[in-house]
């Protein structure tokens, strides 16, 4: 029994600086990880964001090209229907 309260004493003596050496440690590296963690989140958000305006620009770059090819389009149906009033006009 004597020895059994030695080795309680000893337990408690160093057990409790211990544990607490354990708990910070612990809580230090849950600190990390969530650093970490925010971290690449944030460079997520960086990378969508930075996709969004390539996507915004290659849409606008897009419709610009459709509008483009529309006022050619329209210029050339422009452009028959004079010559084919010409034809029509020079047959009579």
């Amino acid at each position: 029994m004597e020895h059994f309260i030695g080795l309680v004493a000893v337990v408690l003596i160093f057990g409790g600086p211990m544990f607490a050496l354990w708990m910070r440690y612990q809580l230090e590296r849950e600190r990390i990880r969530q650093e970490k963690s925010d971290k690449a989140f944030e460079q997520i958000r960086l990378e969508l964001a930075q996709v969004r305006e390539t996507s915004t620009q290659y849409a606008l770059s897009f419709e610009d090209a459709l509008q483009r090819i529309e006022r050619r389009l329209d210029s050339l149906e422009q452009r028959v229907s004079a010559v084919e009033g010409q034809q029509i006009q020079s047959r009579l």
